[in-house]
């Protein structure tokens, strides 16, 4: 971690993104709106803030054109990821066109520190745990469903061109993640992470970024081929927004913690960026940490670790479907 975490970051080198469209979550603040200032470097035709607070993204993207020269378009749209139907909705709107990257950064941390310091168990309007739906369940959807826009760019871009990417911004508080509801017989570990009696607030954030982690290696695998490079990139411990909605004595001490070991956010969206545009098929369904591709948690590798992501993605197709986010149609990646 500490080695991690002390690792320059190298500057990336623009590459050309003409007639590119890029999206990216997240983009008001952060991480987000650093990554889209990178990434205008490199002159995409649009780029697409995929937010939460259209107000906020209409500030981020203000910012963005007036540090821009170039006609890139930067366009805002927004996409709760607290409510399955409008993640739904967000790609609808983006029916028949062609997406190269997209970037679906993390949501805010909360759910990391003693009971006493945070919130509560509680649930989106589709009745799923916060974060359990927020940094898994949604983002899972989101992903799911971007990769016929990703799918239909990667049909008309000559052979060495640089390959649509998916990127599902991975964190390293997955190591953490003790998961015991992974033993639980088949169909019921998500229903198991959403009964609030069995709620564990200190493992919650590193596990449902392990079962995204998860999600991520399985879809890279059913998707192996189609001419997406889905990958995970870990931007390392960083001085953002994630704790916007924790509580002020959380803040207080993540400064602190901050000041010794918090990598900038220009340099987490370097990492962001070699897996997006220097990174290529080697990085094809692989985790990333600060720019070198890496081991993940042993419970995402090996054996058991196809074992459970084979398992994690029927659960979480199954959510989608009791949702009526996600058709039969659809299912399939073929």
């Amino acid at each position: 971690f500490f080695r991690a975490q002390l690792a320059r970051i190298p500057a990336i080198t623009p590459v050309n993104l003409a007639n590119r469209t890029v999206i990216i979550t997240g983009a008001n603040a952060g991480i987000g709106l650093e990554t889209a200032l990178e990434i205008l470097k490199s002159q995409p035709k649009r780029v697409i803030l995929a937010v939460r607070n259209i107000e906020r993204g209409q500030a981020a993207a203000s910012e963005l054109r007036k540090g821009s020269s170039e006609p890139t378009e930067v366009d805002v749209r927004q996409v709760d990821q607290a409510s399955l139907v409008s993640v739904k909705s967000f790609v609808d709107g983006l029916a028949g066109q062609e997406v190269d990257i997209a970037i679906l950064n993390a949501a805010p941390l909360t759910d990391l520190f003693p009971r006493s310091m945070k919130f509560k168990f509680s649930t989106t309007t589709d009745g799923y745990e916060s974060d359990l739906q927020v940094n898994a369940l949604a983002p899972a959807l989101l992903s799911f469903l971007l990769l016929s826009n990703l799918r239909r760019a990667a049909a008309t871009r000559p052979s060495e061109d640089i390959k649509p990417h998916l990127c599902l911004v991975s964190n390293g508080l997955h190591e953490m993640a003790k998961f015991p509801e992974r033993k639980l017989p088949a169909g019921q570990v998500l229903a198991a992470l959403n009964d609030s009696n069995k709620y564990n607030n200190q493992n919650r954030y590193p596990t449902t970024n392990l079962i995204s982690l998860l999600w991520t290696k399985e879809l890279a695998k059913r998707a192996a081929g189609k001419g997406v490079v889905i990958n995970a990139p870990n931007p390392g411990f960083t001085k953002s927004g994630l704790l916007r909605d924790a509580q002020v004595v959380v803040k207080y001490l993540a400064k602190g913690v901050w000041a010794l070991l918090g990598r900038s956010p220009e340099d987490a969206a370097r990492c962001i960026l070699d897996a997006t545009i220097v990174k290529g098929e080697e990085s094809h369904g692989c985790y990333m940490c600060v720019a070198k591709i890496s081991h993940e948690y042993e419970l995402a590798r090996g054996s058991e670790g196809e074992d459970l992501q084979a398992r994690m993605w029927e659960e979480i197709i199954g959510v989608l479907k009791q949702q009526s986010v996600l058709s039969e149609d659809l299912i399939s990646i073929e």
